[in-house]
């Protein structure tokens, strides 16, 4: 049980090693992942015909629980789960949020460049 615990802060201190050039290139190159996330997202969206949005929903969840010295035995108890719904999209916007999105990773592409060639030497 305290390995699990110790797990998070283990990570922690391991993440605190990376070099001052891994974090600056990691720094620079933060926005273009995002985009190149959000540009696979609408690609996809394209290529289905329609959008996938995640829904977070409830359920109750009943659980064997004899209690010693109680009657209950039967016990609920509330679990999150996510479930992914098709989403009608407007094909038009979603081209021209892909260009949009095309244009936008280029000008950062360079900003990238451009930031990654003053990060400190290795």
């Amino acid at each position: 049980m305290r390995l699990i615990l110790l797990l998070p802060l283990a990570a922690l201190i391991l993440g605190a090693c990376a070099s001052p050039r891994e974090r600056c290139l990691r720094a620079a190159t933060n926005e273009l992942q995002v985009l190149d996330g959000l540009i696979a997202e609408t690609e996809g969206n394209i290529a289905r015909g329609y959008a996938i949005t995640r829904e977070v929903d409830t359920r109750t969840v009943v659980e064997l629980c004899a209690w010693p010295r109680e009657d209950t035995l039967f016990c609920t108890r509330q679990e999150a789960f996510t479930r992914d719904r098709p989403q009608a999209v407007d094909m038009a916007a979603e081209r021209r949020k892909l260009e949009d999105l095309r244009i936008r990773r280029a000008s950062e592409a360079r900003r990238a460049a451009a930031a990654q060639a003053v990060c400190p030497a290795a």
